[in-house]
């Protein structure tokens, strides 16, 4: 890319000076702006980006020190050059001090001289912006690292908090419950540990079925109740990512639902090998807060702690189911041998 023009504005209330000037840097490829007086320059500073202000100091109305400080705050990252004559020395030794006046050139000035200088500002006009745009680049590095460190972090909390929910589960589960209490106690965990406004588990394959289990849809972090839960609505938009879940055996984020009176919401399946258990479905209905992917992945882990749960009431109801046969053969088996012996 090519550089720059540099750019160079002379202000003096002389007419011949301005020309002196524009002829001098014009022959160096400078672009050269003038003004006749401090109130001139500032407009022109206004409305151009200069590198260097070259600044007459005795001027009427304005003299050049009261200009130079007052181009600081319209231009604060040019540089200052003011051209003085031998009794203004004190003048423009303040104007440095005070004024972020780079150099004073003693009139009458040597062109080559004069050259030499403002090659000298041009040069630290460039090694200011490189800095600024170094110091810019580690500010946005540095921003980047933290805000890393931070989802680092919060990463890292999620997996702990994940990881005591599952133990929790774990720990009901080594006790005796129905499948509609520990689904529940997952819910609230789930709700809980995501933050999350709404949590419900949809068993079987009829996507249109009521819930087995929810919390958080009628009151924040409650249990919805049984004869509550067939009040429940599934939206068109509900029953079509149950689909796709059903069909394709992955999670579905809505994270931006085309109809805005829906809310962000996220359906993961509980999935026993390739077999489709159910439905575990989150959203946040109040504060339409998006699924965020890690999240997603913290509600698969629990999809999986449901899937076991099923199992076990399943394999629990298939025992209670053979036992009661088994028990009937036994009586009839005893009541067949009472007769013989008889």
């Amino acid at each position: 890319m090519a550089k720059k023009k540099v750019t160079l504005l002379c202000v003096d209330d002389e007419a011949s000076i301005l020309g002196a000037l524009k002829r001098l840097f014009r022959r160096d490829g400078y672009n050269v702006l003038t003004a006749e007086g401090g109130e001139q320059g500032l407009e022109i500073l206004r409305e151009h980006e200069v590198n260097v202000i070259i600044s007459d100091q005795r001027m009427p109305g304005m003299i050049g020190a009261e200009f130079l400080a007052a181009s600081k705050e319209v231009s604060p990252n040019s540089i200052r050059l003011m051209l003085t004559g031998f009794s203004d020395v004190e003048a423009a030794r303040r104007a440095i001090n005070e004024g972020g006046v780079y150099r004073y050139v003693n009139k009458p000035w040597g062109d080559d001289d004069l050259k030499e200088i403002v090659r000298g500002a041009v040069a630290r006009f460039d090694l200011e912006e490189e800095n600024r745009r170094l110091t810019h680049d580690l500010q946005q590095f540095n921003a980047e690292l933290e805000r890393k460190v931070d989802e680092r972090t919060s990463q890292l909390e999620l997996k702990v908090r994940e990881m005591k929910g599952r133990d929790r589960i774990a720990q009901h589960m080594l006790a005796v419950h129905t499948l509609e209490d520990t689904l529940e106690l997952v819910l609230l965990i789930v709700s809980e540990i995501l933050q999350l406004d709404k949590a419900a588990v949809f068993l079987g394959r009829d996507v249109h079925q009521v819930p087995t289990a929810a919390v958080g849809i009628f009151a924040p972090a409650q249990v919805v109740p049984t004869p509550r839960l067939a009040e429940i609505e599934i939206t068109d938009v509900q029953t079509r990512a149950f689909e796709v879940v059903d069909e394709r055996r992955t999670a579905v984020n809505i994270k931006e639902p085309e109809n805005a009176a829906i809310p962000p919401f996220a359906v993961v399946p509980i999935l026993k090998g390739e077999e489709l258990l159910g439905l575990l479905e989150v959203d946040n209905h109040r504060s339409a807060r998006p699924i965020s992917d890690e999240e997603l992945e913290t509600l698969a882990s629990f999809a999986l702690q449901a899937a076991v749960a099923i199992s076990d009431a399943q394999s629990h109801k298939d025992f209670g189911e053979w036992k009661i046969v088994l028990d009937k053969m036994l009586k009839e088996v005893a009541v067949d041998d009472w007769v013989t012996v008889a």
